[in-house]
């Protein structure tokens, strides 16, 4: 088989091993208990394995960076609880930690009751939302999950960011692996604006403005400007959307800032609507249907979401991922 990723001397190949290793190491350096530093890491090294290389281990760089990281930090606790619903609050820690035990609550809650509600509050920088939303999914229960998130989006018109990039996700189980959809509401996703200002790179088209509100393609500009909504108006109010669910979640708890990091989790049983099965055969037959569909020329297939990712973390199981020579040094130099 041919190499997913083709190597070049700006990366360099590791194993899923090896890049766990590795970045369990670097974590550790920076102050994460083993325990914690293996379920980071793991995230991470599952990110590079569905194909985001900037949701990998460069995240590590942002994380240690992060002035969150030199304050206090408590374990994640339930503040306000019924057999339905929670509140947590994360303690000041990263996303990464606290947004899986989030998971683990809603799943908890949502196979007692039926259906669940989580609110997350105090918390920051929280990966992959398809990361969670397979956990849920693979424990039999469908998701929908929201993230606000501290500014970094343009509304159309201004020349000030006042919005995070705000994801959305959704999630099914499905026959063999769950369907999920993942997105963003920017243009672009933060952690890929960091990384290519990092690198000191551009995007091919213009997808942001500067610190004076010039539209720009460099991601260092953006970092000080902002990006743009995806689909203009429609991204936008979706984007306010998302955000409105982050302070229902307590995102105002963190720093007192209306735009801040807050996170919903809402999960089900299935079976309060269809058997299981059922559901799972009528998805299938329906995603069947979709990937049948006549094709427009040159088009090789018909994709569904989540689909590619899964196909490509099974060859990269067996390849090993890329990572940035850059990175990889700077991860090297802190472990």
């Amino acid at each position: 088989m041919d190499l997913l990723d083709k190597d070049s001397d700006d990366t360099v190949r590791m194993s899923v091993g090896e890049a766990q290793a590795l970045g369990e190491k670097a974590l550790r350096s920076i102050g994460y208990s083993p325990d914690d530093a293996t379920i980071i890491a793991t995230h991470l090294v599952d990110a590079s394995m569905w194909g985001y290389e900037f949701a990998g281990l460069p995240r590590i760089l942002v994380i240690a960076d992060r002035p969150e990281l030199k304050k206090p930090c408590s374990p994640v606790t339930i503040v306000r609880e019924t057999p339905a619903s929670a509140l947590l609050d994360g303690g000041n820690n990263v996303g990464y930690i606290a947004i899986y035990r989030a998971a683990e609550v809603v799943i908890e809650k949502a196979r007692k009751s039926g259906v669940a509600v989580v609110g997350l509050r105090n918390s920051w920088f929280g990966g992959r939302s398809a990361y969670y939303m397979e956990k849920i999914a693979r424990a039999g229960l469908a998701a929908i999950y929201t993230c606000s998130s501290t500014p970094t989006v343009v509304p159309p018109g201004a020349i000030r960011k006042v919005l995070g990039t705000n994801p959305m996700a959704i999630a099914v189980p499905g026959k063999v692996n769950p369907f999920v959809f993942d997105m963003g509401t920017a243009s672009v996703m933060s952690g890929e604006v960091l990384m290519k200002a990092f690198l000191g790179e551009e995007f091919p088209e213009v997808v942001g403005i500067d610190k004076d509100g010039t539209p720009t393609r460099a991601a260092r500009d953006m970092v000080e400007g902002g990006v743009y909504p995806f689909g203009g108006h429609k991204g936008y109010g979706l984007s306010i959307a998302i955000q409105a669910l982050g302070l229902l979640a307590g995102s105002r708890m963190r720093n007192g800032d209306v735009s801040d990091f807050g996170y919903l989790l809402v999960a089900f049983d299935p079976e309060l609507f269809m058997p299981t099965e059922q559901f799972t055969s009528e998805l299938e037959e329906l995603l069947t249907k979709i990937r049948g569909l006549p094709r427009q020329p040159g088009v090789s297939e018909i994709r569904i979401p989540s689909e590619r990712g899964f196909r490509e973390r099974e060859i990269r199981r067996q390849q090993g991922i890329l990572v940035n020579r850059q990175v990889f040094d700077h991860l090297r130099k802190m472990s």
